[in-house]
């Protein structure tokens, strides 16, 4: 028989993998590579007012009106504004209680979401939590309701043996620059009217885009990917260049160096608005520790602030957009135009960019003129209304208004451009000359996390910190009271070219590289998909060897190997055929999703080999739809969407199914896009040392190579190991260890070896079982039912893997249901080389 997993409990990361203590006392630690996904897109938004959402059993309704009121569940996707959901005012007036409940999905559908999820293979879930969901109604006021809710869904997760890391989740700041994130008061409180965002060009808001547009009609129907009704691609990322994202971040951070007038309630406003920041999360920490059945064996940690932004921190010269806006799409303000923009003047020569598969393109320029001369900035009288509503106090200091009331500009007020005349006085005033530069990661950045982790480890000591940098730079070094031997590093990755331009190219970059200085533009260009699989691969190990480098987080201490667990990761579904080997772009192609799947797995391509890294990828979002994407910005990453059921045809009424699937085909592969591509066998578990393994998706073929250490070895390691004060994934406490050596030196490794690529075929045998190195090269695996109901096809007869063995070097390998376990003895000493190879059985 195969023995049981071992039980989830306190995971341990001072080693390249996480590792989990054996179940046998006295035997080498489990290591794990943990593979799953980010839930969900919609948890950005808020649920819509109940007056909107009322509407019959989904079960008795036509499909359309099944897709319609699926919409409705879908709540505040991006595209949607004041006029449809209340996007400003309801906001304004502190939101519900409970305004987030039901995000990522309603309670009642959890258990076939994470069915679905663990018959997929993943095993950890990225759980979004955005600041907005917990402190909507103001400063301290934190809705209970949501994070009942949040206790609720995560006791589902720990019945489904799923780890869980939060993300306290932000893009561009808040949902009023076309992002998610803060709250709306947090925006009043640093000075901003998110309702004039928009039409000063301080972003680009998806909610005000087919009603306002952007700058003068005439200008942007001048330009050909330009029309009003034509949300652009990826524009929101440019957003972080703009006026609004970079006067928040910037003020977020660190007013007290930059902005130093502006005090709330006696502290600088940075000090202030991270206080709350931090207070919000760690309330939530609280909640989920007396919840008493949650922390470690389902909640592993928590991650740092996504995709932090420096703001204008570091920008050397604010006539121009600074070298690291690489990235331009739309409109493109330089910071000196947006300071104008956003004080209600008009600017007659805004670059309009454009992004395309040769690089950065000028596509002219537009004007731009803020209706009645209205700024960005809160006026006198805003700012007593915003104070007195929400209940704080701006310090005298902080008074840039003229006489009537009106500008407010708190950089115009520190002196760092004039409005007179348009012109900027300081040039350098983010980057200033000497000999001290500043450096955002280590003056701003490292400090918050800091706080931030020191906060959350008051309620959760055994967290695991999960560091998330800005996007491809390199953490900083962290004293080892705040590492405490429990992190580890969370970094970001997508294929640039695909994800912004939304189709395959016969050429791509290595972008980590270029940020880095490895390399130049020239040795960076890479032609052919061999070529690209490398390059995509090198990436990736250049992202993970940020976790062992002495001057970064590893530190100098001996065995300070941290995990690394890429937090994000995937490519665009809405992908576009392609013209003139990949440099023209057709319309969207959704027939097979062949294209798409082919640039999934070459990301996926690149956590394997002897990168083997964990991650989690975006996004799991079922009410993804082919009209909206993701409901945020026109992204489109889902694994499932109900769109993927035609309405038309014998199987119109398959989106039922999704809910209730009777089988595990309607579980597995009901409304997915291109599951041959990321759902794909893996190493899950494992005494000894993954070297590297391959999965090809044409032919199926799983190739791992480990290293199988002897027992003794692994005890010098585990003693080196404490040397070094890093946490042993071994008890601790002393106990009489009465293991026979015979139980202790036997090794295994689990492996997924998932139906969509093994499933047996009717003609089958009837005969299960395992096999040994010696014996004949097919396996039948055992059926299992653990999922459910254990049957492929509802009345067919249940599941089984039916592989070939091409190659195992040693032991023997059992298969049951989907999970492969390769048994060897570990031996005394010595070091030795372990290969098994498999492909599906072609008779």
């Amino acid at each position: 028989m195969i023995s049981s997993a071992p039980s989830l409990s306190q995971l341990d990361t001072s080693h390249s993998y996480f590792l989990q203590p054996s179940p046998t006392p006295g035997a080498p630690p489990v290591g794990l590579l943990l593979r799953g996904v980010n839930i969900g897109s919609t948890s950005k938004f808020p649920t819509l007012p109940t007056s909107l959402t009322e509407y019959d059993d989904l079960t008795t309704s036509s499909r359309a009106d099944r897709d319609r009121k699926r919409q409705i569940l879908a709540g505040q996707q991006s595209h949607l504004g004041e006029e449809e959901v209340e996007f400003y005012s309801e906001a304004e007036a502190g939101g519900r209680d409970g305004w987030f409940v039901g995000r990522p999905f309603p309670l009642e559908e959890a258990d076939v979401h994470l069915r679905r999820l663990k018959a997929w293979g993943f095993t950890t879930i990225r759980y979004i939590v955005v600041w907005e969901a917990l402190e909507h109604a103001g400063p301290g006021k934190y809705d209970e309701a949501f994070i009942d809710y949040t206790v609720s869904i995560l006791r589902k997760c720990r019945e489904h043996g799923m780890r869980v890391f939060i993300s306290p989740h932000q893009d561009v700041f808040s949902r009023f620059t076309s992002g998610s994130g803060a709250p709306y008061w947090v925006l009043e409180a640093l000075g901003i009217n998110p309702k004039r965002i928009h039409q000063t060009g301080s972003a680009v808001v998806h909610q005000c885009w087919s009603t306002q547009g952007y700058g003068s009609e005439e200008g942007l129907q001048s330009v050909e990917e330009g029309k009003l009704d034509d949300w652009p691609d990826m524009i929101w990322n440019t957003n972080l260049h703009r006026l609004a994202a970079r006067h928040l971040f910037t003020m977020f951070w660190a007013s007290d160096k930059f902005a130093p007038k502006c005090k709330i309630d006696g502290l600088h406003a940075s000090e202030w608005v991270q206080d709350r920041f931090i207070a919000a999360y760690g309330h939530l920490a609280d909640r989920l520790r007396d919840a008493g059945d949650i922390l470690d064996d389902c909640l592993i940690g928590w991650d740092s602030m996504n995709e932090p932004h420096e703001g204008f921190i570091g920008i050397p010269d604010l006539n121009d957009c600074p070298p690291a806006q690489s990235f331009k799409k739309g409109p493109s303000p330089t910071p000196l135009q947006g300071f104008i923009l956003g004080n209600g003047q008009n600017v007659l020569d805004v670059e309009m960019a454009d992004f395309t598969s040769t690089g950065q393109k000028s596509r002219g320029t537009i004007s731009i003129t803020p209706p009645e001369g209205k700024a960005v900035w809160l006026t006198r009288q805003e700012a007593r209304e915003a104070g007195d509503r929400w209940g704080w106090k701006w310090d005298e200091e902080w008074d840039f208004w003229d006489k009537s009331g009106e500008g407010g500009c708190v950089w115009a007020g520190h002196g760092v451009w004039d409005p007179k005349n348009g012109s900027v006085s300081r040039a350098q005033y983010f980057k200033p000359p000497g000999k001290t530069e500043i450096d955002f990661i280590e003056d701003f950045w490292r400090i918050h996390f800091t706080k931030y982790i020191k906060r959350i480890r008051q309620s959760h000591p055994n967290a695991i910190s999960f560091i998330n940098p800005p996007v491809f730079e390199e953490p900083p070094d962290l004293s080892e009271d705040v590492k405490q031997g429990r992190i580890a590093l969370s970094s970001h990755f997508y294929d640039g070219l695909t994800l912004l331009n939304k189709r395959r190219h016969v050429f791509n970059a290595d972008a980590v590289g270029l940020q880095r200085g490895l390399t130049n533009i020239l040795s960076a260009l890479k032609f052919g998909e061999k070529s690209i699989k490398s390059a995509l691969r090198g990436q990736l190990g250049e992202l993970k060897s940020d976790a062992k480098k002495s001057e970064g987080i590893a530190g100098d201490h001996e065995g300070g190997n941290y995990p690394t667990l890429i937090g994000e990761i995937g490519t665009p579904w809405d992908m576009k055929s392609t013209k003139l080997l990949g440099l023209a772009k057709g319309k969207t192609d959704r027939k097979d999703y062949k294209e798409p799947a082919k640039a999934m797995d070459q990301v996926m391509n690149a956590c394997d080999g002897h990168n083997a890294l964990s991650y989690t990828l975006w996004v799991y979002e079922p009410l993804s739809t082919h009209a909206h994407g993701d409901g945020w910005n026109g992204e489109d990453l889902s694994l499932i969407s109900y769109d993927e059921i035609s309405p038309e045809g014998p199987e119109q009424n398959d989106d039922l199914l999704i809910h209730d699937p009777p089988d595990l085909q309607s579980l597995i592969t009901l409304g997915t896009r291109g599951i041959q591509s990321w759902c794909r066998p893996y190493p899950v578990e494992s005494v000894s040392k993954i070297d590297k393994f391959s999965f090809d998706m044409k032919d199926g073929e799983f190739d791992l190579k480990i290293v199988i250490e002897g027992l003794e070895d692994h005890t010098v390691r585990k003693h080196r190991n404490q040397q070094s004060n890093l946490n042993d994934a071994l008890p601790k406490e002393e106990t009489v260890d009465d293991t026979g050596d015979e139980e202790k030196s036997k090794g295994y490794t689990k492996i997924y070896l998932p139906y969509v690529h093994y499933l047996a075929n009717s003609s089958m045998p009837d005969n299960t079982g395992n096999i040994a190195s010696t014996d004949k090269s097919r396996i039948i695996g055992e059926s299992d039912d653990s999922d459910g109901d254990g049957e492929w096809v509802k009345g067919n007869g249940p599941a089984t893997v039916d592989i070939e063995v091409l190659e195992i070097s040693e032991g023997s390998l059992e298969v049951k249901g989907q999970w492969g376990w390769w048994k060897y003895d570990l031996g005394e000493r010595g070091e030795r080389e372990g290969r098994l190879r498999v492909r599906p059985w072609r008779g």
